[in-house]
């Protein structure tokens, strides 16, 4: 029996990946942040990814102390899903000591979080702590 499906009723394309947020050191300075920013791009380029979107959340204050430091510079990266890349970024993040924390997810539809957190960041909970 032949399978058919109604094109009215068929899922629209996702682009599954990851979400990896860093905080640096809270010396690093600008141009040493965006220098550690292409450093992590290229290696993720390196071993087969794509970093889809990258926002930067600036200076914020820590909810405990981590490695000594109350401060840190929030990032955030959407990846595409190439495993060996999450991994050698992950390696890099557990070696380089302007890396204070770090945390990575596996997202269904990159897209889709990306502008719920965009969203978020604009007109809910987020806007007022992103903004101070």
């Amino acid at each position: 029996m032949a399978e058919t499906t109604n094109p009215g009723t068929a899922k629209p394309e996702t682009t599954q990946g990851y979400e990896s947020i860093f905080i640096l050191h809270p010396d690093t300075g600008e141009e040493d942040q965006e220098g550690l920013i292409e450093k992590f791009k290229s290696l993720i380029g390196a071993n087969g990814g794509q970093v889809l979107h990258h926002t930067t959340w600036g200076r914020r204050r820590l909810a405990y102390e981590v490695k000594k430091n109350r401060y840190g510079f929030y990032h955030l990266f959407y990846m595409d899903r190439t495993p060996d890349a999450l991994r050698a970024l992950e390696n890099t993040f557990r070696i380089d000591d302007s890396v204070i924390k770090w945390m990575s997810v596996s997202v269904e539809d990159v897209e889709k979080e990306f502008a719920n957190f965009e969203k978020l960041k604009t007109e809910g909970s987020a806007a007022k702590s992103l903004s101070e």
